[in-house]
């Protein structure tokens, strides 16, 4: 019984710990300066998404998750010797 208690402190301490990093990251954005077509998007985006069914937010949400995880592993293991960018430096 206590275990549980304690999984869920430090769950709530881990989350408490991302979420303090994404206010802090987001509470220097002033959004008057945010322009207005990018303040309609939004706004169409988020009324899209409400439309969606359950269904179709989860299989999103899923291709969002798996095409995240693809570019983050296809960027930890690219092989420098064949990027283009890379080719011409001599320092591996």
């Amino acid at each position: 019984m206590d275990n549980n208690f304690d999984n869920q402190d430090q769950a709530t301490s881990q989350s408490g710990g991302f979420l303090g990093k994404a206010s802090s990251m987001f509470s220097n954005i002033d959004v008057k300066q945010i322009p207005n077509s990018l303040k309609q998007y939004g706004t169409t985006a988020a009324t899209s998404v409400k439309n969606m069914s359950t269904t179709q937010k989860v299989v999103g949400g899923a291709l969002l998750a798996a095409g995240a995880w693809y570019l983050a592993n296809k960027s930890k293991t690219a092989d420098y010797k064949s990027n283009a960018a890379h080719a011409s430096r001599t320092d591996y």
